[in-house]
């Protein structure tokens, strides 16, 4: 682990960059999507099931399984986009500025542009390119906390 931020952040402990990093482009991946499309709600089936009511009690006063998880889909998930949309924006807004603009160019723009296109665009050499933005992303991650530690 030759990460300084991590060494510094987490003293003795061993994380694993390649799975942090994939953990921090998903949430970064789900934040661009609520920016971009909001949230998509689910919908129930309007086409009846016909099953055999046993028990005897009429179930047009019960709300099936299929309504309720819907329901729950459509309130609870809303509200984690929302609140990782709201946490990734902040943290990257806690960022040095070329380290911010590293993050949003790369991962929250649309179409997603290649690392080359990144950095020929902010007029960096490849080497320092890529330096900072693990700079970048070390720092993201562990602000969003989002670090994954080898045991």
């Amino acid at each position: 682990m030759d990460n300084e931020v991590f060494q510094i952040a987490f003293p003795g402990m061993t994380i694993d960059e390649d799975a942090t990093f994939d953990k921090l482009e998903k949430e970064l991946k789900t934040a661009f999507l609520y920016k971009r499309l909001g949230f998509n709600r689910r919908e129930a089936v309007t086409t009846p099931s016909y099953e055999v009511n046993e028990s005897g009690t009429n179930s047009a006063r019960t709300i099936s399984k299929q309504t309720e998880n819907i329901a729950i889909h459509n309130i609870d998930g809303e509200d984690r986009s929302k609140q990782t949309y709201e946490r990734v924006t902040y943290a990257i807004g806690r960022l040095k500025h070329v380290h911010q603009r590293i993050i949003t160019t790369r991962f929250m723009t649309e179409p997603e542009p290649s690392d080359l296109s990144v950095w020929l665009d902010l007029n960096l050499s490849e080497r320092t390119y890529y330096r900072i933005k693990i700079e970048a992303m070390s720092e993201l991650a562990y602000a969003l906390r989002l670090e994954v530690v080898i045991e």
